[in-house]
């Protein structure tokens, strides 16, 4: 209260905007770009390799600016979808309604993806490419978690068979010496087959230390 005029002096603070890009996000959010990611490729636009790190740039991602470049140069919904300035839509504003797509996981695979891939891994023993592969024809449309460890496993069966083969021609030249190629090779795609599907079923995505990847 001023003495001398009566009147209350009131002291406004002055507003601040921060652009629309720099607007910190929250895990839903992240979920959300993970999600349309996994879509992605499950459609085939980006590859694993590309996967792997827009996934990690988009969980990394602490405002929607950092957020959109993790999802540049893909066709994303107008709806929730952040543009280069963080905005979505004709409104400028991030969408807070869930946009799962139809028929594909979140960013946490459901404990039937989990099981699917596990038998994709798994399949491959008594199948070698046969079972991983139809289970990625199948499966794998509507999961992409699925199709991933899915054409995973098929590659590994494939290079599986492939190095039989060359072991085969090797012991032929060998006159049966280079069959003990067999045993190692073996243990080791059993061993593998198995750790890959006990991984999978845990949620993680599974890569094979040595597989010729002919599968995308």
């Amino acid at each position: 209260m001023n003495a001398g005029t009566g009147f209350t002096s009131q002291h406004t603070s002055p507003q601040h905007t921060s652009p629309a890009g720099s607007l910190r996000i929250g895990d839903a959010e992240r979920e959300r770009a993970v999600e349309m990611l996994q879509t992605a490729y499950a459609e085939g636009r980006i590859d694993h390799t590309e996967l792997d790190l827009r996934v990690g740039g988009a969980l990394a991602a602490v405002d929607r600016a950092e957020l959109a470049h993790a999802l540049r140069g893909l066709p994303l919904p107008d709806t929730g979808a952040p543009s280069a300035s963080g905005a979505s839509g004709a409104s400028g504003t991030w969408s807070t309604a869930p946009r799962v797509p139809t028929g594909r996981p979140g960013a946490v695979p459901s404990g039937t993806d989990r099981s699917l891939a596990l038998l994709a891994h798994w399949s491959g023993v008594p199948t070698l490419f046969v079972g991983p592969l139809v289970i990625a024809a199948t499966a794998g449309q509507r999961s992409a978690f699925v199709r991933e460890q899915a054409v995973e496993a098929t590659n590994f069966q494939l290079t599986f068979l492939g190095a039989c083969i060359a072991a085969g021609i090797l012991s032929g030249i060998t006159f049966g010496i280079g069959a003990v190629m067999y045993v190692p090779l073996i243990l080791a795609w059993m061993l593998l087959s198995g750790i890959a599907g006990m991984s999978s079923l845990c949620g993680n995505r599974w890569r094979y230390p040595w597989s010729v990847r002919l599968m995308k």
